[in-house]
């Protein structure tokens, strides 16, 4: 009986933390599609009159799919050296032992506790005395230096579990190191490849504050800064429209997880467990 009461409370406990996460996630759908009127006054009901004019207004305005587009480039090519730089890196900080292995490997640990804030005004200076400012690349090397550290950490933890005896197999087998990692050891790292390049997407799509500091020129803005733009002179807000550019703008990251929750849980148990 005992038991029973026990898994009752559990699925309970359950159900209402899941209730608490996708509440605002429906509620931001259902008050996409409500008309402006019903949407100030019954801002809470389910809609009575469903409508997508909100969806229309958006797509004729046409800047979302410039935010999109921006936003996409950003974390295409952040997450593409993400992968590219931590995989290397931590295969190096796994297998190779030189002197310098540990200094390095504590360098990218100490990354982690470097704020984000302290950044911005010399990278500001960095951006504008290179005449950089309202490119992506302004956000796309930050992006990338700070998602190093944990990434190469995730990386090594997978590697320490790759049998060192299959790496001399290869190499008396004459593969090379490049052969040796592109051929074996990366194929290997799908889920951490895979849970790097997920989870960094999301952050990186919704990145606020780097785009907030060097973009200003509506051209080069992502989806973050973008949102922003809904809101009019002295805050007034067209609520309608935030709203369905909003749904709109977090589709793609939540596609993106669902697609790769299998890997994503595997990747982050990876370094748990051997085997």
């Amino acid at each position: 009986m005992k038991k029973k009461w026990t898994k009752i409370l559990l699925a309970a406990a359950v159900i209402f933390f899941l209730f608490i996460q996708l509440y605002p996630v429906v509620w931001l759908f259902l008050a996409s599609i409500k008309p402006s009127t019903e949407l100030a006054t019954q801002p809470f009901a389910l809609p009575k009159e469903p409508t997508f004019q909100h969806y229309v207004d958006i797509f004729r305005e046409g800047a979302i799919f410039r935010y999109m587009w921006n936003s996409l480039k950003v974390t295409s090519v952040s997450i593409i050296l993400i992968v590219a730089l931590s995989s290397t890196a931590g295969f190096a900080l796994s297998k190779f032992k030189f002197r310098i292995t540990k200094p390095i490997y504590t360098f990218f640990t100490f990354g982690i506790m470097i704020p984000v804030q302290i950044t911005l005004i010399p990278l500001f200076c960095f951006y504008s005395d290179m005449g950089i400012l309202n490119s992506s690349f302004t956000m796309i090397l930050p992006q990338v230096g700070f998602a190093l550290p944990l990434s190469v950490m995730m990386f090594v933890s997978f590697y320490s579990f790759v049998p060192n005896e299959l790496i001399e197999a290869a190499v008396m087998d004459g593969c090379s190191t490049y052969g040796i990692f592109g051929r074996i050891v990366f194929p290997l790292a799908k889920n951490t490849v895979i849970t790097v390049a997920s989870m960094y997407c999301i952050l990186i799509w919704n990145d606020f504050i780097f785009a907030n500091t060097f973009i200003t020129d509506n051209a080069a803005k992502t989806v973050a800064l973008g949102l922003r733009d809904y809101v009019g002179a002295f805050g007034n807000v067209n609520w309608g429209m935030t709203y369905a550019a909003i749904a709109v703008t977090i589709l793609p990251p939540m596609i993106v997880y669902f697609a790769l929750n299998k890997y994503v849980t595997a990747g982050m148990t990876m370094g748990a467990t051997k085997g």
